[in-house]
This record gives structure tokens, sequence and C-alpha cells, in this order.
């Protein structure tokens, strides 16, 4: 059985990113920076700090995430969404407002023909969002 989880690069604020997530969906939080990894010795001393990797691990979700590499700014694109599948209209309602928060709302949250409630919206880190609480089809 294979298992899909969603890989995040930012530019050098991923701690900061994933401490917010964290926050939101609880779960435990990895990080290795760079100055902690194998490679410490061939990192560059202004990016010992950058996170080579962090890993977010809460019940029914997982995120893996890094700064990316040092003098390659990621680009993000709008042609990949992270959906949050809930199981009530609180939850949407609080999961929504809390990841929303300085970002961009795109879409309201809202009831529709399929869910309950469904919003979309990019983050303040610029990560595209989608939260849903389905209707049975």
């Amino acid at each position: 059985m294979a298992n899909l989880t969603a890989y995040l690069v930012f530019g050098n604020n991923c701690r900061e990113a994933m401490n917010f997530y964290q926050k939101v969906f609880g779960g435990d939080l990895k990080v290795m920076t760079m100055a902690d990894s194998p490679m410490k010795d061939q990192t560059p001393p202004e990016a010992k700090d950058l996170v080579m990797h962090a890993f977010l691990q809460a019940p029914g979700f997982a995120l893996m995430a890094s700064d990316g590499m040092p003098g390659q700014p990621p680009v993000n694109g709008d042609s990949v969404q992270l959906a949050i599948g809930v199981t009530s209209v609180e939850d949407a309602e609080r999961i929504y407002q809390q990841l929303s928060a300085g970002g961009q709302v795109k879409m309201p949250l809202q009831e529709t023909f399929w869910a309950h409630r469904y919003g979309q919206f990019a983050d303040k880190f610029g990560i595209n969002w989608m939260v849903s609480y389905n209707k049975p089809m």
C-alpha cells in the first residue's frame, strides 16, 4: 500500500510555517537544520539555521517540508493545493479561521451542494489550502 504525504518547500521560514501548522493541527513536529545534518561540513555558515527537513505527524495528517537549497528560492504555484477533510462544521470553521489568518481568501467558507462547509485560501506563507466538510454522496 502506498502513502502520499505533501512536501512543502519554503525560502527561509520553514520552521515558522511548520510551528504554525502544528498549532492548528497538533501532532508531533520534528525539525532538522542544515547544521544538524550529516552535510553540516558542506553547509555555508549563512545556511546553518535553515531547515533541511521537517516532519509534522498528527492523527490522519502528515506534512513534510524544508527551506530548500540555499540560493534556490521556491516558487509557489497555483497548481497544488492541500485539501483538509474534517468531520464537523466546528472543525471546518476553526481550521479555516486559523489557517487563513493573514492570508488571501479565494473562496469564503460556506455551504455548497457537495459540502456542509467548503472554502479555499492561500495562507500567510503562500500555500494553497482547501477546507471541506463533505456531505454524503
